[in-house]
């Protein structure tokens, strides 16, 4: 494929995935997501979660790494693509390989779901990284442009939130017990329509 071609391709991957977004929020009003307390045999048979975790999260880690090392392009050499792919790259080693590993109890995840995430991280692993190695052109100053600066401040925000929810998550549950947990309190009830579990993942895409 030509590398305009391509570039083409990575383009109507990124509007297809704000279309699915779109359904998403849509079909999420008549239908939980089929996961947790939602989990349910109609969507398949049950993947042990630690497993489910670690497995479906992968491809978003070692797909980049994979694209970043082979790269011929200039792009990985600059230095605002390569603090990019670090940071995306960043987020996932924690989610595939530390995240899986800290969880305590929890319920089997459904075939379906884990499918459906499986998928997502191999379409979003090639499309953001492939991109940031091949295509994005940044002058190399960019780094002190503020809005790099504003960007790279929310992404640690994000991820430093990310690691706190997981943490306040984790220890819901005492040692044995499986049933559903509520957090309670800040960060969790401070905004009735942005639970920080959704609004981490916000700010480290962003």
């Amino acid at each position: 494929m030509s590398p305009e071609g391509e570039l083409y391709l990575l383009d109507c991957m990124a509007y297809l995935m704000l279309f699915m977004a779109v359904c998403t929020l849509v079909s999420l009003r008549f239908e939980n997501v089929p996961y947790g307390r939602y989990a349910s045999s109609k969507y398949g048979f049950p993947v042990n979660v630690k497993l489910a975790w670690c497995v479906q999260e992968l491809p978003s880690l070692l797909i980049p790494l994979y694209l970043t090392v082979s790269a011929t392009s200039v792009k990985t050499s600059v230095l605002p693509n390569q603090l990019l792919i670090a940071m995306f790259v960043c987020h996932y080693i924690q989610r595939a390989i530390i995240y899986p590993f800290l969880i305590r109890g929890g319920k089997a995840t459904p075939f379906v779901s884990f499918a459906l995430a499986l998928l997502f991280c191999l379409y979003n692993g090639y499309m953001q990284v492939r991109y940031l190695s091949h295509y994005a052109d940044y002058p190399p100053h960019w780094v002190t442009h503020p809005l790099f600066i504003l960007g790279s401040v929310l992404w640690l925000v994000g991820w430093l939130l990310n690691l706190h929810s997981d943490h306040i998550l984790r220890n819901l549950r005492k040692p044995g017990e499986t049933g559903y947990k509520i957090p309670r309190g800040t960060p969790y009830h401070s905004h009735p329509f942005l639970p920080v579990s959704y609004f981490k993942c916000c700010l480290v895409f962003f």
